[in-house]
């Protein structure tokens, strides 16, 4: 019996929705279109490249502001054919605030059907104080996160419950400089940032205390705009896959294309990459480009 309500909701759920979900809306289109590099018998990345169609894995969609309306993403964990529709999330926003995400599943056929929705509040201030995710069918609560902030308005705390938590330290000029785990009030690991020029350099260091070491280092590096053109993360007590990234703007300061690298012995070599396209009638100023980059995720 159960099967067949869950079977009966798929039905429903994808007649009342599907038609409209994989629509475009807005103004900006945003396509992120994803290549790896096949290996060899020894396990190095070759020249022969997937996705020879450059079909899109991920479209996002934003009004004229820059305000994202919709992410449709493709390709399933285990079938990744990326005309497939993954997932689709839809925002909805009340002065420019956003309050709610409903995200929507897909089974491995064309059924797409309301699996998650999250709800965020907000206080005085405009400051998210309050992030809730549900199940969608039950509307019982998954996940819930809370979050504090200074006198600066830098968000120093997201809490996850009493005893586990992320605790943050900014320098006099707001910028991150720790980034604390506390589980069961027990410190479990930690981030240390300095600061040098145009780099960002970070210190990971866990207190397991399993007689392990999992030190490794992170280095961002800015342009003269400040934006984010390479990541370095490498191990310092032990050796281990090392990577790299790099980021690749256009001429209104949207991330174009995204580089990653892995080593293979002792060099780096080019492992995949994103390209982003853009689609619009608008000019895009610096203010949407911030907003499109903030949405694209940097692996």
């Amino acid at each position: 019996m159960k099967k067949t309500v869950f079977i009966f909701f798929l039905i429903i759920t994808s007649f009342s929705f599907g038609q409209n979900l994989t629509e475009k809306v807005g103004e900006i289109e945003v396509q992120l279109i994803y290549h790896y590099f096949k290996t060899d018998s020894y396990g190095k990345p070759t020249k022969k490249k997937t996705n020879r169609k450059n079909r899109p894995h991920t479209k996002m969609y934003f009004d004229s502001n820059g305000i994202l309306l919709k992410k449709i993403g493709f390709g399933k964990h285990h079938n990744t054919d990326i005309r497939l529709t993954d997932f689709i999330e839809v925002y909805k926003y009340d002065n420019k605030k956003l309050t709610q995400t409903i995200e929507y599943e897909s089974d491995y056929q064309k059924h797409i059907y309301p699996y998650w929705k999250t709800e965020y509040i907000y206080n005085e201030k405009g400051q998210l104080i309050d992030d809730s995710m549900f199940y969608y069918k039950t509307d019982s609560l998954f996940h819930k996160t809370t979050y504090e902030y200074d006198l600066n308005s830098n968000k120093i705390k997201s809490i996850f419950n009493p005893t586990y938590y992320y605790q943050r330290d900014f320098d006099s000029i707001n910028r991150i400089i720790s980034c604390k785990q506390i589980y069961d009030s027990k410190l479990r690991w930690e981030w240390n940032y300095t600061y040098s020029d145009n780099q960002r350099i970070g210190i990971f260091q866990t207190h397991y205390n399993d007689g392990k070491d999992y030190s490794k280092k992170e280095i961002q590096t800015f342009n003269e705009n400040g934006q984010l053109i390479e990541t370095q993360e490498k191990y310092i007590s032990k050796s281990g896959l090392e990577e790299k990234v790099k980021i690749f703007y256009d001429k209104n300061g949207i991330i174009s294309k995204i580089e990653q690298y892995e080593t293979y012995g002792s060099e780096y070599v080019f492992v995949s990459y994103t390209d982003i396209k853009i689609k619009s009638k608008l000019e895009l100023n610096s203010n949407i480009a911030e907003k499109i980059n903030e949405q694209i995720e940097i692996e």
